[in-house]
């Protein structure tokens, strides 16, 4: 019959001597420790822990506190998270950080009720910071404890979410039975270096003994649907100067992807790239076709097409392209909160 000593104790031995050095882990007595943990996890939605690090580092050095976060403006914000994406995360982070500030005298709180009330804080990631940072016991799940867990005892996978169920409570009852930071990072660690979702290191793996998927040498915990490509969208992006040098610079929407980002102004990225509204109201001789611009987001690839306007025929163009726009010189666009996309389109233009 399981027990949860068969898991904890060579589980937190192996991490003890193989845990990853991270930024946010180095020191748990540091005052500002909590505050570590919650700009890391905020970071870590949807983005790897090597990606994260650096951006982690340099936002640390510029915000060392939650004090200093809560008095940074949201362009600030904007502009250091640029490369990371979702950058709702960014707005949200700052939105929680004021709460923090203003409600509970800059102190994280140590509550999973209070803090899934925060602005993009959920059941995980509250969970996550209450063992990470206070070192109570939860519920947190990430991908890479729930794939351990999952081919530790061969749970079914055919209801994602009732498996995920089935996880969080056998995380509970690991986290109650010994120190529940190093029961959740140890088994983080052992997800992303052992057991990976292709060819785990069954025999390095430190809780291998009792483990059925490694017995049966069955691993696949996913469900067995076929991986389609991802859909391709396509769009403009256009590229105006006036005739002191300045470039046109628009803000996107409060919502939706890219959120409050800075872009050159674009058409809307529409499913057929011969759709009428990506052909420009213009004689072609008086545009210039400067180059093709590709991204990939988690759900779609864009490809958009960077087109040179003269600045006596920008006005031609739909109004909505220029909502919320200004001219700026090209010097200054880098210290615009710009996506990593709108990057790539500025360094076409050096170029």
């Amino acid at each position: 019959m399981y027990k949860p000593n068969d898991i904890t104790y060579p589980l937190i031995s192996w991490y003890k001597s193989n845990k990853r050095d991270l930024p946010w882990r180095r020191d748990y007595n540091d005052k500002n420790s909590p505050y570590f943990v919650l700009v890391s996890e905020f970071m870590l939605q949807q983005t790897t822990v090597s990606t994260v690090i650096g951006y982690f580092e340099k936002f640390i050095n510029r915000w060392p506190t939650l004090l200093d976060l809560s008095n940074a403006s949201e362009n600030e914000i904007i502009q250091s998270w640029s490369g990371l994406g979702y950058y709702s995360r960014a707005t949200n982070l700052l939105k929680t950080s004021q709460i923090i500030a203003n409600d509970f005298s800059y102190n994280i709180p140590d509550n999973i009720e209070v803090l899934k009330k925060l602005p993009g804080i959920g059941l995980y990631m509250s969970s996550s910071i209450v063992s990470i940072a206070y070192n109570l016991p939860s519920k947190a799940v990430d991908t890479n404890i729930q794939r351990v867990l999952t081919r530790y005892f061969q749970l079914d996978y055919s209801n994602p979410g009732v498996n995920r169920k089935n996880v969080e409570n056998l995380v509970e009852e690991l986290t109650l039975n010994a120190s529940p930071r190093d029961v959740i990072q140890a088994l983080m660690d052992l997800g992303s270096s052992i057991c990976s979702v292709n060819n785990p290191s069954c025999n390095i793996c430190p809780i291998r003994e009792h483990c059925k998927a490694s017995s049966k040498k069955t691993f696949d915990f996913r469900n067995n649907k076929d991986l389609k490509s991802l859909p391709k969208r396509y769009g403009n992006v256009f590229v105006i100067k006036n005739r002191v040098g300045e470039y046109l610079i628009s803000k996107r929407p409060d919502k939706g992807i890219l959120a409050k980002t800075y872009q050159f102004p674009t058409t809307d990225w529409v499913d057929n790239r011969n759709n009428k509204e990506l052909n420009p109201n213009f004689n072609k001789k008086d545009i210039r076709h400067i180059g093709v611009v590709r991204h990939r987001f988690s759900h779609f690839q864009l490809q958009l097409n960077v087109i040179e306007i003269p600045f006596s025929n920008y006005q031609l163009l739909d109004n909505y392209t220029f909502q919320n726009s200004d001219w700026v010189a090209l010097g200054s666009i880098d210290n615009l909160g710009l996506s990593s996309l709108m990057r790539k389109v500025l360094q076409l233009i050096k170029d």
